[in-house]
Formats: structure tokens, C-alpha cells, sequence
């Protein structure tokens, strides 16, 4: 019995990990997607689209270049108003919708 709750526990480790190998760079790809006419618009930065298809340590970095303190915070802020537009642009389907004109108010509105 103990070398069956091994196995499966091993198991279950293994297809946790295959997943998450197999959906994460799909998500990171549909990020850039769902994101790209706001960078052509100028309202989200390359570097910030960067960071969000990125993993922890870009992440981690992006906050840290910040100069300050209250830098490193408002960076923190903007990029989670950028997660936050790249939701309302996903859920409206692309569209133009007041949640959306929202959310790209708040990431200027951080940005300052």
C-alpha cells in the first residue's frame, strides 16, 4: 500500500509538471497577442509586455530597476494594471468596451 501512494504521488508530480511545461509558454504567447495593439498604441512598453510573458525573474527584475522605493512600488502598480487591461481586452473579446477604456485609464494614470 505505502509503495502505491509513492507512485501515484510521483505520478501526479510528473503530470503537474508536464503540464505546466506545456501551457506556459502557450499563455506567454497569447499574452504578447492579446497585448500587442496596446504597445503599438503606445499605451503598454515593450519592456512591460516583456515582463508580463516573462517568468518570476523577470518580474523580479522589472520591479527592482525602479529607483526608489515609491518607484519600485508604482512599477509593481503598473504592471498589474497591464495584467489587468490584458484581462478586460480578453474577456471583451478584443472589443472597446468601457471596462476596457478603464483599465488603459489606470495604466496611464500609474504610469505618471
Amino acid at each position: 500500500m505505502f509503495l502505491l501512494w509513492i507512485g501515484v504521488i510521483a505520478a501526479a508530480i510528473v503530470v503537474v509538471t508536464r503540464v505546466f511545461a506545456m501551457t506556459v509558454p502557450r499563455e506567454r504567447r497569447f499574452m504578447r497577442e492579446v497585448l500587442a495593439p496596446e504597445v503599438a498604441d503606445g499605451v503598454v512598453t515593450e519592456e512591460e509586455i516583456d515582463t508580463l510573458a516573462g517568468d518570476r525573474k523577470a518580474r523580479r527584475t522589472y520591479r527592482k530597476r525602479g529607483e526608489s522605493r515609491a518607484d519600485r512600488r508604482r512599477r509593481d502598480h503598473v504592471l498589474e494594471a497591464v495584467h489587468d487591461l490584458a484581462d478586460q481586452l480578453a474577456e471583451s473579446g478584443g472589443r472597446d468596451t468601457g471596462t476596457v477604456a478603464f483599465a488603459r485609464q489606470e495604466v496611464m494614470r500609474l504610469r505618471r
